[in-house]
């Protein structure tokens, strides 16, 4: 074929492409076309009619020249760009011109069909039009083809390709579906478009070709990668192609890009070919002439990356990935040399350049095959030889093209080459001609690993479990290069011009670790001799009578195979230097590759060295157990010499081994193995080397200081390696990581160690598993547990709080296994070397107790709940028995108050009984026993006016009365000595009630000082010896007494809330769970062998046992049985942990408040053990306890609330600087208003942030108050109101006393604000915040009991006075008509809302202003309605007004809402408001309150 000018003519510069006719370049003339960039071509199609080509063929064919006596319209071309805008070009006859006409702008893609003449484009929208060509092209004659003449689909059929043979038409759709029109031999024949299936399904049709008679279609490969090359699944990404790929650095970006790589690389590589046609002949490459009726897929072709197909009018040509080119059809013009029936590969002369020996396209004309060589030049085959030549020079247009996408993973490039009839067209690139080398070197490198892919393919199926890593590994590198090479490819075809966009620059991290993942894979085979051993197998039976491949069996063949892919990478080595040599801002990367090569160099070295070693004599049959394939041999003292520092460690010779991954110690009579990640090594004096690990220290010593570095360097270089840092990191002396101590450990035998080391000793957090299936997870202070952690003990228990000394202490919580699946113990509260110690609180299914421990008994005052009788005791306890003072009240009612001894009441008492009787002198709890006085009431003895039966003091029965030596039983008391008098007056209580309780300020005494413990012990000092820590953890002899000052006091306060915030991490409960984040624990592989004769620590890789038998969860462990404290006591002793109840020997520390959910997922949790059962929420427990508290009561009383919680558990903290800086208010010896101001809104805060102290304090008061007034199954005594309210009243100043702690300026009992008459104190500073977290609703149910029968009068008269309207109930209530017209008034209505406000408040202070506030609206709407006559409000109209407003308000349970704000505002701090208008409004409302209750209201006739 001649040659042609280089660059065509020169008006064609500028243009995004050429053209040319036979061989020579055409100008290009635009008419009627502004000039624009050019879009470079899609499409070329030839509409010469049959007869011209028919009579031009031979010309076309020899391409001898232009032909001669041809009419215009056989010259006539449809020219398609990228821009979607389709182009007729005519060659006006004689004349190299070629004139290019716009015909339309919205095309994606057309074809043109010979046999029936008809014109077919897709257009953008998805639509296909035709038309039929006869004279020339008519815009008008535009005919829209239908796919869905049905309606099937929502949205239509959209359409993406077009393809013609001469006869019939295929179409693809954006969704991959094919229709067929026109006719294709038997396959089909279909005279409106249809769909049908031409590929198997879930294949991705990906290029499609045609000639006459048949059709070539390339499809994406139907196998999964994920499958053959075991991908790990993750979350895909939007969008599958290799432009979604992120070069993100989360662990979840750089396994998703990976995945991506390897995915595009199978992709690339497993393409397959399908054929079909209306004949055969050879067409369809399948080796025969048989003509089919179906799709026949050439399987000669698959898994050879084809990448690109082409089909000439009787003969197909398919280009792979590494450059192949492969053709097949008939020969009737030459085209083939002979005819071809199956894919043959062709041959490039020899004698062509390297550049012209690479085909980067491969296209066919009518008769003709096309080549477009790496430099840029356009090459024919000529006619039946092996050779090609050069046609012409491409055009030097520069321009960045993106891929166009036609398949997920499977990115496909724009064709530059295009021929049609005569005419060839070339999209012009500059090609990146510096580069030729290594895409040429990097496709042989194809070659040849596709080559070897069926010795791989016949390891793979003889499953030999030695070499599957490395057989994996192989085939993802195959894939890898598959992926490299189409990126180099695109960027030496300037399909992207930025260095940037090549994949193994863009992923070098990805790229750098799958070939250190092959690297580890060969090396770990070579090491251990694997590939000698393969072949040993290979030669015997069975495997030698099936081997296909007789290199297989040689090991310099294995060799050879595995290092293949080594030469890969080099090639991106050289290619970074070349790189930077003109853009230098990829050094980074050139540094990267570099360093990766030189270390997979030493990692091979490493592996030939241990291969030696371990058939060397050195290494013995003692050692021969350590032979693993991922262990390396660093350095023996055979080789560097090294001995024991101190002879009197051992007298025989000592020699050493450096593994990869632990310091071997071999004696004559022992072995022991030091794993490196648990190692310490410093210099010691001239020549020594001092060793330190987990159990022990040693001086080892060298000879010369040159060897001493040698072997301190390479000590440091593996100790580095073993905890997976860079090379050349600091080795560092704190460090998190596994560690098995020996049997002969003194405190940790045969313990699975995970966590934080300081230098041999475990320091920070950590995860123990014990030998019994006892397991630890939290912090450890010099070796010790001590600090915030969770032991659970398989059949004991679990515990979760503080430890100090390897001993339970201070706050927690412990499950105590027991015998059955009922017998549950849960303790929550403060432990002291090992004993329930403080106040704390026991559930169990017998008895709820909440109170004081002693060196693990109940000693001091505590409340306890039978759950069995259901009876309740509030009082003094001594070793586990109830007593001292205190009160029992029982199932029914009774109220018991004496002094007990030995679980029972004894001496002088009091007893209340249900029914009103009452007994005064000396009982049991069983009857009276001696002398004292028997009240049985009988009626009201008709009390003077004012006097309510609520009214304890004043209030008096009638009835009779026994007095004198007194037994028997509560149900027949009888009497001994003594007499019964009748009809007597008497008080309705006794006259000593309430003589005999504990004292207020005794009670939860503990509680305040655990609790002021808690806060001392987040001191900065941690000193045992330090006052402060002594004060805070406190031990069984009494404490010292000691005090912080007001900057200790903020300072424990700043690190309690740190410490708090850092437990509970990002979520909730989180914090065991990111304990274990933070550590390496191992995998749940099973471990490598150990040593028989072993009695050293193993490496970290064995730190799970896979044969634990308890299936034990870590962290999310519920026991299944829970115990009794006395068998938990014996199981300890089992365990020799400690002789004190709940020591646990070598345990860990905590410092919380309480348990709350820390539930693990369980993927982490199989990290590193079995684990089965989730944790118990005591905390929820709890909180259901108080949620079912209203139910709990007979009568159902509640405080109705809107704006808080009422559960025990208080509601989310809030955020707020304000508590994070030390305030300066409040600091002062005087008190401002500004200070009052600012201290009520820190402490507002304060009890709403569950990291603050004061909310831990509000928590555990709430919850002692409400088992001990609020949790009831009967209904509550009245007698127990005031005090309950008297004890509440005493916690509130112990309170207060903790806060003056942190404001000195607070009075001690209470102080005026100079210029105002307010007062400031516990009640006024407190009450606001904390009666709203639980305390008011149990004091409000003690009332409501209290007042129950005056208030089911009220309750009855609101029901009645709901039913009548306003004329009707000033009517039954006897009041003066005037008042109807005040209760239209809208002050009136606004006053009702007001009122009933008053059910939603919890301070005293807001429920006086909301009175208060009512009885203004009131007057309003009185003056309001009586303006016309100028009647004044006065105290004779107030009261039935208020009794209208109250009524109408419908407060529930109003008389106890009275009572109680009435005891609560007593004494001075509310003087001054009771003494004003709230106090006067509040005692007008109890007025009419009163007024209400006096009768049932009736209506009047």
């Amino acid at each position: 074929m001649s040659n042609g000018d280089s660059k065509g003519d020169s008006s064609n510069a500028g243009e995004a492409f050429a053209i040319y006719y036979n061989g020579h370049a055409l100008q290009l003339q635009w008419k009627g076309v502004p000039p624009l960039t050019r879009s470079p071509a899609l499409r070329l199609c030839y509409m010469g009619s049959e007869r011209e080509e028919t009579k031009t063929g031979s010309v076309i064919g020899t391409a001898t020249g232009i032909g001669t006596a041809t009419r215009s319209d056989s010259n006539w071309l449809l020219l398609l760009t990228a821009d979607q805008t389709l182009y007729s070009a005519q060659l006006a006859t004689g004349s190299k011109i070629l004139e290019l006409t716009l015909l339309r702008t919205d095309i994606v893609d057309v074809d043109f069909c010979r046999g029936s003449r008809q014109l077919f484009v897709v257009l953008a929208n998805g639509s296909v039009q035709r038309q039929l060509i006869t004279g020339g092209y008519r815009p008008s004659a535009w005919q829209t083809l239908s796919f869905d003449p049905l309606e099937l689909h929502d949205e239509g059929v959209c359409m993406r390709r077009v393809c013609c043979s001469e006869q019939g038409v295929v179409f693809v759709s954006v969704n991959g579906a094919t229709y067929v029109l026109g006719s294709c031999g038997e396959v089909f024949n279909a005279e409106q478009p249809r769909h049908m299936r031409l590929c198997e399904e879930g294949k991705q049709l990906l290029d499609l070709v045609a000639g006459d008679e048949h059709f070539v279609m390339l499809l994406s490969p139907h196998q999964l990668a994920e499958d053959v090359l075991q991908l790990q699944e993750h979350q895909e990404e939007p969008g599958g192609s290799l432009k979604s790929l992120h070069s993100g650095s989360s662990e979840h970006s750089f396994a998703a890009n990976t995945r991506h790589l390897l995915q595009q690389g199978y992709a690339l590589l497993h393409t397959q070919l399908f054929t079909f046609g209306a004949s055969n002949g050879g067409l369809l490459g399948t080796g025969d002439h048989i003509k089919r009726a179906h799709v026949a897929r050439l399987e000669k072709l698959d898994g050879m990356g084809v990448c690109s197909i082409a089909a000439g009018r009787e003969h197909s040509v398919a280009r792979t990935l590494d450059g192949r080119l492969y053709h097949w059809g008939l020969n009737n013009r030459e085209q083939l040399g002979e005819d071809l029936s199956s894919p043959m590969e062709i041959c490039l002369a020899e004698q062509l350049t390297p550049e012209q020996h690479t085909a980067l396209e491969a296209t066919c004309g009518d008769y003709r095959t096309m080549l477009l060589n790496a430099a840029g030049q356009i090459q024919t085959l000529p006619h039946g030889h092996g050779h090609a030549q050069s046609q012409s020079q491409s055009s030097t247009y520069e321009q960045t093209l993106l891929h166009l996408q036609m398949g997920a993973a499977w990115p496909r490039q724009m064709r530059l080459l295009h021929c049609a009839g005569g005419y060839t067209l070339q999209n012009c690139r500059q090609f990146q001609r510096q580069y030729h080398y290594f895409l040429s070197h990097l496709e042989s490198q194809l070659q040849l690993l596709l080559k070897q892919r069926e010795a791989v393919q016949t390891l793979l199926i003889w499953e030999l479990p030695a070499l599957a890593p490395l057989l994996l590994s192989w085939e993802r590198i195959v894939c890898l290069v598959a992926a490299t090479l189409h990126s180099l490819e695109g960027f030496y075809r300037a399909d992207f011009v930025q260095p940037a966009d090549l994949l193994f620059i863009c992923y070098h991290r990805e790229y750098i670790e799958l070939f250190e993942n092959y690297t580890k894979a060969y090396c770990d085979v070579l090491s251990v001799n694997g590939f000698g051993e393969t072949v040993v197998t290979i030669g015997a039976p069975p495997l030698s009578n099936h081997n296909p491949l007789a290199e297989l069996a040689e090991e310099s063949y294995l060799t050879r195979l595995f290092q293949q892919p080594f030469a890969v990478y080099q090639q991106f080595m050289q290619f970074m230097e070349l790189l930077v040599k003109t853009q230098p801002e990829y050094d980074e990367h050139r540094v990267a590759w570099s360093e990766f090569a030189r270390m997979s160099c030493i990692s091979q070295e490493l592996a030939v060295n241990t291969k030696e070693f371990w058939s060397s004599k050195e290494c013995t049959p003692r050692i021969a157990h350590l032979r693993q394939s991922q262990r390396r041999v660093i350095l023996t003292s055979a080789l560097v010499p090294l001995k024991l520092g101190n002879a009197g460690i051992s007298m025989s010779s000592h020699s050493f081994i450096l593994f990869s991954d632990f310091l071997c110690q071999l004696g004559s009579h022992a072995l022991q193995t030091y794993p490196l990640s648990a190692l310490w090594v410093w210099t010691e004096g001239e020549l020594g080397l001092r060793i330190t690990t987990p159990e022990k220290s040693f001086v080892l010593v060298t000879r010369k200081t040159e060897y001493r570095k040698v072997w301190l360097d390479q000590l440091q270089s593996s100790i580095v390696a073993a905890l997976g840092r860079p090379l050349g990191s600091p080795v560092p002396s704190v460090r998190s990581t596994a560690y098995e101590y020996s049997r002969d450990h003194p405190k940790f035998s045969r313990v699975k160690a995970c966590g934080t080391w300081r230098k041999g000793v475990l320091h920070g957090n950590c995860y123990l598993e014990y030998p019994d299936g006892s397991v630890y997870c939290g912090e450890m202070h010099h070796g010790l547990i001590e600090g915030y952690g969770k032991m659970v003990i398989p059949s004991t228990g679990v515990y979760v709080g503080n430890f100090k000394g390897g001993r339970f202490h201070g706050y927690g919580v412990y499950e105590i296994n027991g015998n059955g699946a009922h017998d549950s113990e849960i303790y929550e509260g403060n432990f002291c070397e090992g004993l329930f110690h403080g106040h704390g609180m026991m559930r169990n299914n017998r008895y709820i107790y909440v109170g004081e421990y002693m060196a693990n008994t109940r000693s001091g005052y505590g409340v306890m709940e039978d759950l069995n009788s259901g009876d309740k005791y509030m009082g003094m306890f001594v070793d586990n028995k109830r007593c001292g003072t205190g009160s029992c009240i029982t199932n029914r009612g009774d109220y018991f108050e004496g002094n007990f001894a030995a679980d029972d009441l004894t001496g002088s008492g009091v007893a209340v009984f249900e029914n009103d009787y009452y007994y005064e002198g000396e009982l049991t709890l069983h009857g009276p026993n001696g002398r004292g006085e028997y009240y049985m009431p009988s009626g009201d003895a008709g009390n003077p006016l004012g006097a309510s039966e609520e009214d304890d003091d004043n209030y008096e029965l009638i009835g009779n009365k026994m007095f004198g030596q007194l037994s028997g039983s509560w149900e027949t008391v009888r009497i001994q000595t003594g007499e019964m008098v009748l009809n007597r007056r008497f008080p309705k209580y006794p006259s000593s009630l309430g003589r005999m309780v504990v004292d207020h300020n005794r009670k939860w005494r503990a509680l305040f000082h655990n609790f002021e413990s808690d806060v001392a012990n987040c001191s900065v000092s941690t000193s045992s010896s330090n006052s402060l820590a002594s004060l805070s953890m406190g031990t069984l002899k009494k404490a010292v007494k000691s005090t912080l000052s007001t900057a200790q006091i903020w300072s424990c306060i700043a690190i309690y809330m740190n410490k708090q915030r850092a437990r509970d991490a990002s979520k909730p409960g989180n914090y065991f769970n990111n304990i274990l984040l933070s550590l390496p624990l191992p995998p749940k592989s099973s471990p490598p062998p150990q040593p028989a004769t072993s009695s050293s620590p193993t490496s970290q890789t064995s730190l799970v046992s896979g044969k634990q038998q308890s299936k034990l969860d870590l962290l999310n462990s519920t026991p299944r049985r829970i115990h009794s404290q006395e068998t938990l006591c014996r199981k300890l002793d089992e365990l020799q942990r400690s002789d004190s109840l709940m020591s646990i020997g070598h345990n860990s520390t905590m410092d919380t408040r309480s348990l709350v959910s820390f539930g693990l997922d369980e993927s982490l949790l199989n990290r590193s053990f079995n684990g089965e059962s989730n944790a118990g929420n005591l905390s929820s427990s709890f909180s259901n306890m108080s949620h079912h508290n209203h139910n709990n009561n007979n009568n159902n009383i509640s405080k109705h609330r809107n704006n808080s919680n009422c559960s025990i558990t208080s509601t989310a903290s809030t955020v707020s600087t304000m508590l994070d800086q030390v305030p300066s208010f409040g600091m002062a010896s005087t008190l401002t208003e500004h200070d009052v101001s600012c201290i009520r809104l820190y402490l507002e805060q304060a009890f709403k942030d569950r990291y603050h102290p004061l909310y831990a304090l509000n928590e555990r008061i709430a919850n002692c108050f409400h088992y001990s007034y609020g949790y009831w199954k009967v209904k509550p005594t009245p007698i127990l109101a005031k005090q309950a309210m008297r004890e509440w009243e005493s916690i509130s100043r112990r309170i207060y006393r903790f806060v003056r702690k942190m404001f000195p300026a607070l009075p001690e009992d209470y102080c005026y604000l100079d210029g105002t008459r307010e007062v400031i104190s516990h009640i006024t500073l407190l009450y606001p915040l904390v009666l709203s977290e639980g305390i008011y609703s149990t004091l409000f149910v003690l009332y409501a009991n209290k007042y129950n029968r005056k208030d089911e009068i009220y309750r009855q008269n609101l029901n009645h006075a709901e039913k009548l309207n306003d004329d009707e109930l000033v009517q039954v209530l006897g009041h003066d008509s005037c008042l109807n017209a005040v209760m239209l008034a809208t002050q009136f209505d606004a006053a009702v809302q007001t009122l009933k406000q008053l059910q939603e408040k919890f301070s005293p202070q807001d429920m006086l202003t909301v009175i208060q506030r009512s009885m203004e609206l009131l007057t309003e709407a009185y003056e309001h309605a009586m303006a016309a006559n100028g009647s004044q409000l006065n105290a004779d109209n107030m009261i039935p007004l208020s009794m209208l407003g109250m009524l109408r308000a419908a407060v529930p349970h109003l008389g106890a809402e009275l009572a109680l704000l009435d005891d609560l505002t007593g004494g001075p701090n509310f003087q001054a408001e009771m003494n004003g208008m709230a106090g006067y409004c509040y005692t007008t409302l109890k007025a009419a309150y009163e007024h209400v209750t006096m009768r049932t209201l009736q209506r009047t006739s």
